[in-house]
């Protein structure tokens, strides 16, 4: 079972039955992954990713469940920004899962602008209108990243969550915790 595989499977033992999302080609893992478990969980392709996040800010708020979108990387995961500032603020509980560059195409701390097509450090973006927000940037504790960013979403006050999710990291056979 890869990362992608594992989320998918998570968010299904969760009672996550639908998901919004935009195609994009630093998230195909996700969608392939959604796609095998299509009897369980539905994917709703909305017209642009912020229409994404706002239909998961929608969903939550119509039915009290988490909301859940996805994007790919750069201009992608930055156009969900709308929908975590709005449950920032409302405390809705969704979560936002961004396909990036994998992780040895990410600048790190190399003072350039980029490395990969369309990197996004979309985890400091979004740092103040989230409960948590995070690169999962290995294999090893994938599972913790995604469990606490379930259930920081939902308890106490609600809000959005983020999971940067490189395209590696998505295709990586999980080590289960």
């Amino acid at each position: 079972m890869n990362c992608s595989e594992y989320l998918v499977d998570y968010l299904i033992k969760q009672g996550v039955k639908d998901v919004f999302g935009y195609a994009g080609g630093y998230i195909v893992p996700l969608m392939d992954a959604l796609l095998l478990r299509s009897d369980e969980i539905k994917t709703h392709v909305c017209y642009n990713e912020q229409g994404c996040a706002l239909a998961a800010d929608g969903y939550a708020r119509t039915t009290g469940k988490l909301g859940v979108y996805f994007t790919t990387s750069g201009p992608g995961a930055v156009n969900g920004l709308g929908g975590l500032a709005d449950a920032w603020f409302d405390g809705v509980p969704i979560m936002g899962i961004c396909g990036n560059v994998p992780t040895i195409e990410m600048k790190g701390f190399s003072g350039v602008r980029q490395n990969g097509f369309q990197e996004m450090d979309i985890v400091s973006m979004t740092r103040n209108i989230t409960k948590y927000s995070v690169t999962a940037n290995s294999v090893e504790g994938f599972w913790d990243v995604v469990s606490r960013a379930y259930n920081m979403a939902l308890l106490g006050r609600k809000g959005g969550v983020l999971i940067d999710f490189p395209l590696d990291i998505q295709q990586a056979d999980i080590i289960s915790g």
